[in-house]
């Protein structure tokens, strides 16, 4: 990566320089956990909003179980619930940042400790309605295959939220990874807004997959 600042933030441009590994992402947003919000409202950051309001669009029933992976400090979760939504689950790997979540009031319950590449076997057995995964799918963070994980952890029928930072989209195999599922009848592209805001930084991909049988 160049050394040129993606982002004017540099708690944010210190997080997309993060090399993905489980255990540097986790020490980087215990310390972040308490500033985190405040730093990313001031970047404008706008992705929990937008994929809450397709989830909306494509499932406008509300009782139905969700999950939101990677929650954070539970930003989605509180777009969620002002939608109507109320059994909302959520994990991170930071237990900081799942304790903000906790404390939103938005969710049945929020897991911390919860390595996202791993998250099927945390969640052994589960069948959610819908899995959103917001601002995870970024440079430093996971890999596109975390997307299978999430695959396992949603019943047939049902929906995948997800959000990609463009940077990230044009920078690995996602676009790779959502051919090959499409291609062997694992997913359905329902929705795919292009380069939509996400924050003053840059824009995103933000996706709406539906899993088959």
């Amino acid at each position: 990566m160049s050394d040129e600042k993606i982002s004017d933030n540099n708690a944010i441009d210190a997080a997309l320089r993060l090399d993905g590994d489980p255990e540097q992402v986790n020490a980087f947003y215990e310390d972040w956990a308490r500033d985190y919000n405040q730093d990313v409202a001031s970047a404008g950051y706008g992705a929990p909003a937008i994929s809450a309001r397709l989830l909306r669009q494509h499932r406008p029933e509300t009782e139905v179980d969700l999950l939101d992976a990677g929650c954070g400090t539970g930003l989605a979760g509180i777009e969620l619930q002002a939608l109507g939504y109320r059994r909302i689950d959520g994990f991170d790997l930071s237990e900081s940042m799942a304790a903000e979540a906790r404390a939103t009031g938005c969710y049945r319950e929020v897991r911390g400790g919860i390595d996202m590449m791993k998250a099927a076997q945390s969640y052994a057995g589960a069948d959610f309605d819908a899995v959103l995964s917001v601002g995870v799918f970024t440079l430093g963070h996971v890999p596109p295959e975390a997307l299978l994980e999430l695959l396992q952890l949603t019943r047939v029928g049902g929906l995948l939220v997800l959000s990609t930072r463009t940077h990230y989209y044009e920078q690995t195999g996602f676009q790779q990874l959502i051919d090959e599922l499409r291609d062997n009848g694992r997913i359905e592209i329902r929705h795919l807004l292009e380069n939509a805001p996400y924050n003053h930084d840059g824009d995103g991909h933000y996706w709406v997959l539906e899993k088959l049988g």
